[in-house]
């Protein structure tokens, strides 16, 4: 008996950016949770034969689920190239590679492949199948081209805040106490409430904050949560302000000595239709890039700080 037929899907769009540029956007998979809606950490795994293992979480309907992908990256031809470590029951095989092509007006052409084949050919489960892929490819080639343009044609949108806490505590105390944000309340006087939810394997969830603000009044705020022991946390905010477009963050945890360092990058994208209405019109771009980085560090101290101290007061 013979193998069962390849099923092909293919969808492009311009971009207004260098194909080089856009190729790296692709092939570093920290980009993934600013250009894709759903993905919310990327982490590569180590090597597989020719292979990246490239665990990935995606937030879907209240929780946060898991797979492997096998990636290749071609630098020469511009291409990525996906297949899932474990297949859905009705497929022997599926393929992902993302195309970039050049062009002649300096910009480029971003495609999304698909190949796929079923165990058993069945019309009805192929055309489900295809119809799946395409849907995702055309959300994901929008996507990408309009974090590639963004990147290219206005920079000053995206901005990164780095703090850094070193705590007197061993990794694995630390690690527990910010992954461990349902008992924050008890030790974070701007906390008011935190509803952990939607736990799923590993270390993953979503968290529901109540934050006291600075200036009076609360704050909620919601994310899906991935946490890989005595290592990194990593969360994408999924209530977004008015001058947000995307928001995530890595905290990268490093132990010397029993002594812990907490390095926490946030990404931001600036909604610049929201500008004007947080920070009245007229406001620029970079006054907008300020007041985040401002606001943003000021946050997360709060809670790196109020770590630090618990730890430390607790080892005395």
């Amino acid at each position: 008996m013979g193998q069962t037929p390849i099923h092909r899907s293919s969808h492009g769009a311009p971009v207004r950016a260098p194909a080089r540029e856009v190729h790296r956007l692709l092939a570093d998979e920290d980009n993934w949770p600013r250009v894709f809606a759903s993905f919310v950490h990327l982490e590569n795994l180590g090597r597989d034969g020719g292979f990246d293992r490239i665990g990935m979480w995606g937030h879907y309907d209240g929780t946060v689920e898991h797979w492997v992908a096998l990636r290749s990256v071609d630098e020469e031809a511009l291409r990525v190239e996906f297949r899932p470590e474990s297949l859905p029951p009705q497929l022997e095989s599926m393929k992902r590679t993302w195309v970039v092509e050049p062009s002649a007006d300096g910009g480029c052409v971003v495609r999304l492949e698909h190949e796929f084949r079923l165990k058993e050919e069945d019309p009805e489960a192929a055309a489900t199948t295809l119809a799946t892929v395409e849907g995702i490819a055309l959300s994901e080639v929008a996507a990408v081209r309009e974090a590639a343009e963004l990147a290219a044609l206005r920079p000053q949108a995206l901005v990164t805040v780095e703090d850094t806490v070193t705590v007197e505590a061993p990794v694995g105390r630390v690690f527990a106490a910010l992954y461990g944000a349902g008992e924050w309340p008890d030790h974070m006087e701007h906390v008011a409430r935190a509803e952990v939810r939607g736990e799923g394997p590993g270390h993953t969830h979503v968290l529901e904050l109540d934050t006291i603000e600075r200036h009076g009044g609360s704050f909620t705020t919601r994310a899906a949560r991935v946490g890989l022991p005595d290592n990194k946390i990593a969360y994408k905010q999924l209530l977004l302000p008015p001058l947000g477009a995307s928001h995530h963050v890595q905290w990268l945890l490093t132990e010397e000595g029993g002594t812990t360092r907490v390095r926490s990058v946030q990404t931001v994208v600036i909604k610049e239709s929201g500008v004007a209405a947080v920070l009245g019109e007229g406001a620029s771009t970079e006054a907008a890039r300020g007041f985040v980085q401002s606001e943003l560090s000021s946050k997360v101290r709060l809670i790196l700080d109020a770590v630090k101290h618990r730890l430390e007061q607790d080892a005395k």
